[in-house]
């Protein structure tokens, strides 16, 4: 397998790269590409070369992507994640830099150059990609796969329609959903099905490593968010945790195949992700639609990240 992870980091990116870096060979992690979303694509940047850092991965390449969506201002989540991105969890400081290329250039030129099909992990707004697509719509054809984490069914976390990753760019969004590429969606449908209880945290703490009180952080500032007790009283859904996840055991979620659409231009449901569930709309489907979770599988998996790490 050859992935790419395109990442806004993000308390929950964070736990999604540590899986792919404990699961994953640098071989198979062609680079990290980083976008502006859960905060501004420079601490984004940083926070991913943070995380290498951790894992002691710093052969893997680092590209500094998209600042602002295709064609929006910029909305970011900084009440979620904090002002440094990963929730004041004490990651290393970086020992190196990014690269000078940029993230829209890598992928083209890594996409297109690959002799395996590359699996894209899109964590983030999907601006990068889009781009990516748009100025070399040839790129598709080694595209083995696109898992994303975004969009929902049934309304959304950021406005009642739109969760905060599809409505960031719904635009570039629009671009990857008619691109021809396998789709892997999850979305609030799955990843709301999986929480970290106070047993699962404790399974993590219970490998005394460094990535597992990091872990422990990232899952604890989440869970401790007035928005997110309110509606989770037992921990907090790892939403990005459930791309990397999948790669490492696709039987993780389960789901259907069918149409979705983004929402590009309403007022009120701006973003939203349009899933044809019931197949009523005649349109193509283009989507495998995650609804279905192991969750044990899933805290299994990352309780085995944080005993792989340092």
């Amino acid at each position: 397998m050859r992935i790419i992870i395109d990442t806004d980091p993000g308390t929950d990116d964070a736990v999604a790269i540590l899986i792919a870096l404990a699961h994953f060979t640098d071989e198979e992690i062609l680079g990290i590409t980083t976008v502006a979303g859960n905060v501004g694509v420079k601490v984004g940047t940083t926070n991913a070369l943070r995380i290498l850092e951790q894992a002691g991965r710093n052969n893997i390449k680092v590209f500094e992507g998209e600042s602002a969506p295709l064609k929006r201002e910029l909305l970011t989540a900084e009440w979620v994640h904090g002002t440094d991105g990963l929730g004041g969890v004490p990651f290393p400081a970086p020992s190196k830099t990014e690269e000078d290329q940029d993230a829209v250039t890598f992928l083209k030129d890594t996409i297109s150059n690959s002799e395996e099909k590359v699996t894209l992990c899109v964590l983030g707004p999907m601006t990068n990609i889009g781009k990516a697509i748009s100025e070399m719509p040839e790129i598709v054809e080694n595209i083995e796969q696109i898992v994303f984490m975004g969009g929902s069914a049934t309304g959304g976390n950021t406005t009642p329609a739109a969760e905060f990753n599809i409505l960031v760019d719904p635009d570039a969004t629009h671009i990857v959903l008619h691109s021809g590429v396998k789709l892997v969606m999850m979305g609030l449908d799955v990843t709301h099905q999986a929480i970290s209880t106070s047993k699962r945290i404790k399974n993590i703490s219970d490998t005394k490593t460094k990535t597992s009180e990091l872990l422990v952080g990232l899952m604890s500032r989440l869970a401790n968010l007035e928005i997110v007790k309110k509606k989770f009283p037992d921990g907090t859904p790892v939403h990005d945790a459930f791309v990397t996840a999948f790669l490492v055991d696709d039987s993780l979620t389960t789901g259907d195949f069918v149409n979705v659409e983004v929402e590009t231009s309403s007022e009120l449901t701006l973003g939203q992700t349009v899933v044809d569930v019931n197949e009523i709309s005649g349109r193509d489907k283009n989507v495998h639609w995650m609804n279905k979770v192991d969750d044990e599988k899933l805290f299994s998996i990352i309780t085995k990240t944080s005993s792989l790490l340092p």
